[in-house]
């Protein structure tokens, strides 16, 4: 790994951990609040490419389990709804063969959406199944077997849906956020690609 990208991955990892305890939230009827968390994480994937951005994911984990009130469990959800953006993106970009230093403004939509729709077929079913398994028992001290009926007693939708939009909600915000602040630092400093 360069120098650089040692840099960035510093540089953009700290600004996802304040961004964690800064007051930019949406809280959400479900439970879930949209944040800006992962947006710098985009950044750093549209900036270094898809293994630097597994090791910042890997660092976010940490930092965010000794900053975040949810400590580990809500880190180990934001690290694999996280990573599951990064593949939309790395799966979007390696079937379209979109290439960021060269890309019309069609291209590039058609890789945002591309990516979103990709990340979202991740995401949802993985948060889905981490959520009824693993996150909500531990969270609500609930046996697994009550986990669905009781998220659909309180939201009165079902049990995907309540886990599902939230998720879809966050992933257009880290893509679509995510992208917008990339560009124009790709414009300003283009040597940044290299």
């Amino acid at each position: 790994m360069k120098a650089r990208e040692i840099g960035i991955i510093g540089l953009l990892l700290s600004l996802s951990l304040v961004l964690q305890i800064s007051p930019l939230k949406v809280p959400t009827q479900w439970g879930m609040s949209i944040d800006l968390v992962a947006v710098p994480i985009v950044v750093l994937y549209v900036l270094t490419g898809f293994w630097s951005t597994l090791t910042a994911l890997v660092l976010l984990f940490f930092g965010l389990s000794l900053i975040s009130s949810a400590s580990w469990l809500g880190a180990s959800m934001k690290f694999f709804a996280t990573l599951s953006v990064i593949l939309g993106f790395e799966i979007a970009r390696k079937l379209t063969g979109f290439d960021i230093r060269n890309y019309t403004e069609k291209r590039l939509l058609i890789f945002v959406i591309f990516a979103y729709l990709v990340g979202i077929a991740i995401r949802i079913p993985a948060m889905v199944a981490m959520n009824y398994y693993y996150a909500l028992p531990l969270w609500l001290g609930i046996p697994r077997e009550q986990v669905i009926p009781a998220i659909e007693e309180w939201f009165h939708m079902p049990f995907w849906l309540v886990i599902g939009i939230p998720n879809a909600i966050q992933s257009a915000v880290d893509v679509g956020i995510g992208i917008l602040v990339s560009l124009p630092v790709i414009r300003a400093l283009p040597h940044i690609l290299e």
